[in-house]
């Protein structure tokens, strides 16, 4: 081998060697209008698919493109005559255009039928991963096709929940509730059940889009507080934003329902307020006719509180009825949520212990 050549040899090599290569990576590709994905994420193997078709196999390999800083995976279909695919990947931010999530790299595919897509390429999640990204959380819907949505602030916007199999939420009108499955990056939505409150539009035809869509079988993508489910059977994706965690403490309550000890949920005596405030380990509040306080300790949503003790006031016998009611119904408190704000008390036996909402002063 000559110099110039010797030299042009080991120049193409060097190069290669500090090109980052993705194809040594499992990679799930996605791209919008069209609705598509491409799994690399088994070396050998690729699967393209659409909502409105199954996925389709191909067998072939990535190997990396030096002089263009990419890496080119190609491959045939594993169906008698169906073709090549060739996506060429390049590492660097890429935009999904659908949320604020920057995806570590960009992709376009050529498909046999010789349309030419463009996209991003995450990295897929691990399952245990991709539950505790998921699960826990209350995710406010910010996104979904030809919908305009309430804002942030709004105490109609929709958002869900899913804790051990349990989905719950507010789906724009009413309370939602029903069971699902995760495994990995796929959600499986069972059947979903809600309250029967009537709402004026547009609250009612957003529920009605909403609940549409979120049913059925789903993939999750999860980019820090950005979650999107990508329905298999079709239809624009759903987006997700992470809302705060919900604020038990520095919040004081007024309560609008108490548990009477005979399985229902009444409210105040008229002239009456029922409050409590939880600060540093403390409960306090009005009990109607005496001040009380106490301890609390909360656990995840699990909720402790006394022992209680009160000023020694004397009130009217309704009064002081009420208020042993009210003390019975705090102390029996086990676990605590915030439903679109309010503050949502139950006991071990699952019954409403109290709901109160936050008072503006």
């Amino acid at each position: 081998m000559n110099r110039p050549l010797w030299l042009l040899a080991s120049l193409v090599l060097l190069f290669s060697s500090t090109v980052s290569w993705a194809g040594e990576q499992p990679l799930i590709c996605f791209g919008t209008e069209p609705f598509w994905s491409l799994d690399l994420a088994e070396p050998g193997t690729a699967r393209f698919s659409t909502p409105d078709s199954a996925p389709a196999e191909y067998l072939g390999a990535a190997s990396p493109l030096a002089a263009r800083a990419e890496t080119v995976w190609r491959g045939r279909a594993a169906a008698a005559d169906g073709g090549e695919l060739v996506a060429f990947l390049r590492e660097g931010p890429c935009s999904d255009g659908m949320s604020d999530a920057v995806h570590p790299t960009s992709v376009n595919l050529s498909l046999p039928d010789g349309r030419h897509l463009g996209g991003c390429c995450r990295v897929p999640v691990a399952p245990a991963a991709a539950s505790a990204a998921l699960e826990n959380a209350t995710w406010r819907l910010t996104g979904l096709p030809s919908l305009e949505l309430p804002s942030a602030a709004d105490r109609e916007a929709v958002t869900v929940r899913l804790v051990e199999g349990r989905v719950t939420g507010f789906s724009g009108c009413n309370q939602l509730m029903g069971s699902y499955t995760l495994d990995g990056e796929t959600l499986v939505l069972g059947e979903l059940a809600g309250t029967m409150m009537a709402c004026p539009e547009p609250a009612r035809s957003i529920e009605g889009q909403f609940l549409g869509a979120f049913s059925g079988t789903m993939r999750v993508v999860v980019e820090g507080d950005h979650l999107t489910l990508v329905p298999e059977s079709g239809g624009g994706p759903l987006l997700f934003e992470r809302e705060a965690p919900p604020r038990l403490e520095g919040v004081r309550w007024e309560v609008t329902g108490y548990n009477n000890g005979r399985q229902a949920v009444v409210g105040p005596i008229t002239g009456s307020r029922l409050t409590l405030e939880f600060q540093d380990g403390r409960v306090s509040g009005d009990s109607g006719c005496n001040r009380f306080h106490g301890s609390f300790t909360v656990d995840g949503n699990g909720l402790t509180i006394g022992p209680l003790a009160t000023t020694r006031m004397a009130c009217d016998d309704e009064t002081m009825a009420q208020e042993q009611q009210f003390l019975a119904a705090i102390a029996s408190a086990a676990t605590w949520d915030l439903v679109r704000g309010s503050l949502d008390i139950h006991r071990a036996d699952g019954e409403r212990a109290l709901w109160a909402v936050p008072v503006n002063e």
